[in-house]
């Protein structure tokens, strides 16, 4: 949502937005164990919380099993322990001073790293985009981290539809060719910010998996079915729904076609309209649920119950003294996308609810 609403606002104030998408291998096994000391100290632990952590990283064993047969141990001299509560957090820990080298924006979940930036030339972009990865590229060398330049993605986001120009980003000695389509966490960002593609994935997977339970609902009680449509189906649309919720509105006929099937197969109702199927089932269109998602997300940031970069997008008016908690409508440049981001859209909504 940070980096979407961002990218937006760059553009809308005529400037060229670009992103390069790091790829790390065996991020998590990497991590040297005495570095990690050395910064958990940096951070200000105590010397006994150090002795117990190095105690709880050090001569960790493992082996591999082929068949019921299995190789000799061996000590792990460097990684924190996967699947474990303390791993991500000392992962982040690790990590955490990457933020110092790198003056462009810089997006963190776990081992994926987003560095995007805004310029208003494309050449100045690349520039920026190139200094920045490299910078990255040598923080990560000397990190004792695996860096896969080639796995590389890098997108420049167009305000022009027609325009399919490529471009070529040169880094650690690599070229990667611009893109017009990258995944980052699971979402299909492309350089229209459209997302119809996303969509048209989700879509695809839950209408295959409609298809199946349409063909095995006979071995399905009417609690197991919608059961299943809930958690297996309608799931699709819960992941990131606020990020592509500006998608086109051919792509938003797409996903209420695809909730009115599943509401029919679990009414076994064929005729009645989309709004009967709704109020039948005590439910909302997508777009509503997407909507009560946003206000919710506004309750949570104007309550600091969000991250703290979420007040960028939903800005408090605190000199109102009307005893209500209204938000600023952030003005922009150009509307271009501006009437589709969360940062407009939000305000309105919440400045109208009760």
């Amino acid at each position: 949502m940070r980096l979407i609403e961002k990218w937006k606002k760059q553009m809308d104030n005529m400037l060229f937005v670009g992103a390069v998408l790091m790829d790390l291998s065996k991020a998590f096994d990497c991590v040297p164990h005495d570095l990690l000391i050395a910064k958990l100290h940096a951070y200000g632990f105590d010397m006994d919380t150090l002795i117990l952590f190095y105690s709880y990283l050090k001569n960790r064993k493992q082996c591999v099993k082929i068949n019921n047969v299995f190789s000799s141990f061996m000590v792990l001299v460097s990684g924190v322990p996967q699947g474990s509560i303390l791993g991500p957090i000392l992962f982040n820990l690790f990590i955490n001073d990457l933020v110092y080298f790198i003056k462009s924006d810089l997006g963190n979940f776990a081992d994926d790293n987003s560095i995007s930036d805004a310029a208003k030339t494309i050449p100045d972009l690349i520039i920026v985009l190139e200094n920045e990865s490299n910078n990255a590229i040598e923080w990560f060398h000397e990190n004792g981290m695996i860096v896969n330049p080639h796995k590389f993605q890098f997108i420049i986001f167009n305000r022009n539809p027609n325009d399919e120009s490529t471009y070529i980003l040169k880094i650690a000695e690599k070229e990667i060719h611009s893109s017009s389509e990258v995944v980052l966490l699971g979402i299909e960002i492309d350089n229209n910010l459209k997302f119809d593609n996303h969509i048209h994935e989700l879509i695809k997977r839950a209408g295959g998996q409609l298809n199946f339970l349409s063909r095995e609902q006979k071995f399905i009680t009417q609690n197991g079915k919608k059961v299943v449509i809930e958690s297996f189906v309608l799931a699709n649309f819960n992941y990131c729904p606020l990020v592509w919720h500006f998608c086109s509105s051919g792509s938003m006929k797409k996903l209420e076609k695809i909730q009115e099937r599943a509401l029919r197969l679990l009414l076994n109702d064929y005729e009645s309209s989309y709004e009967i199927l709704l109020t039948n089932s005590n439910k909302t269109t997508l777009q509503i649920r997407r909507i009560k998602v946003l206000a919710t997300e506004i309750f949570k940031t104007i309550n600091d119950l969000d991250p703290a970069y979420m007040n960028d997008i939903f800005e408090l008016n605190t000199r109102r003294d009307t005893g209500s908690n209204w938000l600023i409508v952030q003005s922009q440049k150009s509307m271009k996308y501006g009437s589709y981001t969360l940062r407009s859209l939000g305000p309105r909504i919440w400045n109208k609810l009760p």
